[in-house]
């Protein structure tokens, strides 16, 4: 064990509050049920959902809610994809002690609390997934795989100098950060179908945790560096906020073409949502909770660490 990891962890075990404390009682796998889709209301939210603002989708009432329903399900296969291929293989190696920062006892039964957690979700969405396809005919074989796993993988795969275990360490602490502000007004939306809203909130409430507990791993696994790594690191971190926040063409085109727009129409409507500098202004915006935990750990104090989060314009 080196000095550093160490003194972290001395530090941690003065410092570390647990976010899990009402776990028995609040998290999903421990105390809710399974729930009933119906289509009582709208399945996802429309402003998040930019196919849904085109006007030949937005006033076409059967492909605005079919196109509502794949965001469902678009929403769900990423979900499900990061809980069981990001963080519940992050969580086994946090509890397992086999990534650079050593944790006390409390945080490592507070990583295996998060795995039961994320296995519980895995299940809400496959089962959510069955309802919805049988209820809507919708085929989720459509969204192929999501964007986001494919740019990963080349991100990874083009980056020599940082283990590919320690990129994904610090990615898994960025997708923990970002879920709950994404999709936080989606449970008082009164438009959505309640079993949605109920699932969401639930998902919500477990996340909340998760998100206190990785910013706490992002300042741990920063401060373990050194000041090289620091810069390697520092000079990912906006690269991988965009990858997970760009988004997903191909699944959307797929999309418009499964529901009987031509190539060229696809390509017309995506043109004219997905605009360059929109979609800048959507992800930074998007992007501000885990902005704020990089400006906490002290990541903007490296000055070209700071100037690469300026060139992809999340900071001015």
């Amino acid at each position: 064990m080196n000095l550093i990891a160490t003194s972290l962890t001395s530090e941690s075990q003065k410092q570390y509050e647990s976010p899990f404390k009402d776990w028995d009682e609040s998290s999903w796998i421990r105390s809710k049920p399974l729930r009933e889709v119906s289509f009582s209301g709208l399945l996802f939210r429309p402003e998040l959902t930019p196919l849904a603002w085109h006007p030949k989708i937005s006033k076409e009432p059967d492909l605005y809610k079919a196109i509502l329903a794949y965001r469902l399900l678009e929403n769900i296969q990423l979900t499900s994809l990061i809980e069981l291929n990001y963080v519940n293989p992050i969580c086994h190696d946090l509890v397992q002690e086999k990534t650079v920062i050593n944790l006390t006892k409390e945080q490592r039964l507070d990583a295996l609390k998060i795995y039961c957690d994320e296995g519980g979700h895995s299940l809400v969405m496959e089962w959510f997934v069955q309802q919805v396809e049988t209820i809507s005919g919708l085929n989720h074989k459509v969204l192929e795989q999501p964007h986001f796993e494919l740019n990963f993988q080349k991100l990874v795969d083009a980056e020599y100098n940082l283990s590919p275990n320690l990129i994904k360490l610090f990615m898994t602490t960025i997708l923990e950060t970002l879920y709950v502000e994404a999709y936080s007004a989606i449970p008082q939306d009164e438009r959505i179908a309640p079993a949605v809203r109920a699932v969401i909130e639930d998902h919500i409430t477990d996340e909340n945790k998760h998100d206190i507990y990785f910013r706490g791993i992002f300042t741990l696994l920063w401060n373990s560096l050194s000041e090289l790594k620091k810069e390697q690191v520092g000079q990912l971190l906006p690269k991988m906020v965009r990858t997970f926040l760009e988004p997903d063409q191909i699944a959307a085109h797929n999309i418009l073409q499964y529901l009987g727009f031509s190539t060229v129409d696809s390509d017309r409507i995506l043109e004219e949502i997905y605009v360059p500098e929109k979609i800048t202004q959507n992800i930074r915006r998007a992007a501000k909770p885990a902005l704020k935990m990089f400006e906490e750990s002290g990541v903007f104090s490296i000055s070209s660490v700071k100037q690469g989060f300026e060139n992809y314009q999340f900071i001015a």
